[in-house]
């Protein structure tokens, strides 16, 4: 039997697509909600009011009615240009490149990692190497740190770069790998 599960003269299922955060857009989308749900009540209630249902001209009447006749004002101008730039600055961050949450294999299509679990990989290599007594490990999309304590021996932080970098090569963009070893004095012995 073959690895393929796929029917003769079917074409393969296409890869998943790539997972990406919700940018800045996440936080902007429930301002704008909130934003546009006050714009719907006032303009309810004012429908109401017109329409005889409420008592009073309404809200945006009210607005509209006490503007009249005003003379123009820095203010204003202010105002207009505040709200200019909210908007475009809005339209920038909703097109903005979003953030992507995974480093992705080489020869699997559509299969990847999150950064945090490249640094627990990196971690668990590290402590595989021979003279590594602790090591922790944090990292992101394009670096992994390493601390390291060791035995004492000074190519053990080479070795553990090796390591590391062979661990991680499978990723289509491996992180470039820092390590820091901390070695261990040797224990002298107490005089009798």
């Amino acid at each position: 039997m073959s690895g393929q599960h796929t029917a003769p003269g079917v074409p393969p299922l296409r890869p998943a697509r790539q997972s990406t955060g919700s940018g800045a857009i996440g936080f902007v989308g429930p301002v704008l909600a909130v934003l546009t749900i006050a714009l719907g009540v006032a303009l309810l209630w004012d429908a109401l009011a017109i329409a005889g249902v409420l008592p009073g001209n309404g809200w945006v009447v009210t607005v509209l009615d006490a503007l009249d006749g005003q003379a123009k004002t820095g203010w204003a101008l202010a105002a207009g240009i505040v709200a200019a730039l909210v908007g475009l600055w809005l339209i920038v961050v909703s097109l903005r490149r979003r953030r992507r949450k995974a480093l992705w294999l080489r020869r699997a299509v559509g299969v990847g990692i999150r950064p945090r679990d490249v640094a627990r990989l990196a971690r668990v290599a590290a402590d595989d190497v021979d003279g590594v007594l602790e090591a922790k490990a944090t990292g992101g999309r394009r670096n992994v740190s390493i601390d390291v304590r060791t035995t004492g021996d000074p190519h053990t932080s080479e070795r553990v770069r090796e390591v590391v970098m062979t661990r991680l090569a499978p990723l289509a963009k491996p992180p470039k790998v820092f390590v820091k070893a901390h070695g261990v004095p040797p224990a002298t012995e107490a005089p009798l």
